[in-house]
């Protein structure tokens, strides 16, 4: 997930919803992305309507400082900033971090560096108990590998007690070895299906759900209730909440998480579901 921008907020508006799936129905858990203060009142919000929503909060960042060549980690919200028993702590990895890992370490030394400033992260939390840990990096294809060595490392050092999810995007997912790579390795990942430059098209959301399907790693999806300008026009990441079902069918499905920008989008939900 990139750095957003406040986005204008959604139209209201009802009309009535069609019955969910038995899919959806069965495997569905929803749960709220909490970026900053404003999501945190959209998770109160929408959580009258949805009791069991799930918050994911953002509890910090790690970027690459190239002229130091250390990894730097940046705090983000409390996880105590929503009142839920055991929310997702979620850790941004920002672009560029691999140009701290030196294309002839052998030695794991960018992994023990990754998991000193992970650690610090999944520290902030104190005595709250998480659901799981969400690592929200969007590796580039060529790095997938490197990726999940690092992963791997993670998961069994600062993260070892934790149930540890990542973020992933189609363009991952559309290498053969993804699921190889991280089958065993994580709990599932989320398929993110925003601001990423994959247009819902019946054509993209197809080949999405046959990459997904081909993976074979527990997934859930991740839906942007919010639009941005850009230099190709307005994006159209609502679009994404109507492909829900075909996702649903999928083996390993295991629910939605919400990102709101600051938005609200429990209409959206119902007009789309």
């Amino acid at each position: 997930m990139r750095a957003l921008l406040a986005c204008a907020g959604l139209v209201a508006g009802c009309k009535p919803a069609p019955p969910a799936s038995t899919e959806t129905r069965q495997h569905v858990s929803l749960g709220q992305w909490i970026w900053t203060r404003a999501d945190v009142s959209r998770f109160s919000e929408s959580r009258v309507v949805h009791p069991s929503l799930e918050a994911g909060v953002f509890i910090g960042a790690v970027h690459c400082d190239t002229v130091a060549r250390a990894l730097v980690a940046r705090a983000g919200l409390s996880p105590a900033v929503v009142d839920v028993g055991h929310p997702t702590a979620v850790i941004r990895l920002e672009e560029g971090l691999d140009r701290c890992r030196d294309a002839a370490d052998r030695s794991a030394g960018f992994d023990q560096r990754l998991d000193s400033v992970v650690r610090v992260l999944r520290l902030r939390g104190g005595n709250v108990p998480y659901a799981a840990v969400q690592l929200d990096y969007d590796a580039p294809q060529r790095a997938l590998a490197a990726w999940a060595r690092s992963v791997r490392y993670v998961r069994s050092h600062s993260l070892a007690s934790d149930s540890v999810w990542i973020t992933s995007i189609i363009a991952q997912l559309r290498e053969p070895a993804y699921g190889p790579l991280f089958t065993g390795v994580v709990q599932g990942h989320v398929l993110q299906l925003f601001d990423t430059g994959e247009p819902a098209t019946p054509v993209r959301i197809a080949e999405a759900v046959r990459v997904v399907r081909r993976a074979g790693v527990p997934f859930r999806i991740g839906l942007g209730a919010f639009e941005r300008e850009t230099s190709r026009g307005r994006s159209e990441h609502r679009a994404w909440f109507d492909a829900v079902p075909r996702f649903a069918a999928v083996p390993g499905y295991h629910g939605i998480w919400i990102f709101p920008a600051g938005n609200r989008w429990v209409t959206l939900f119902r007009e789309r579901m």
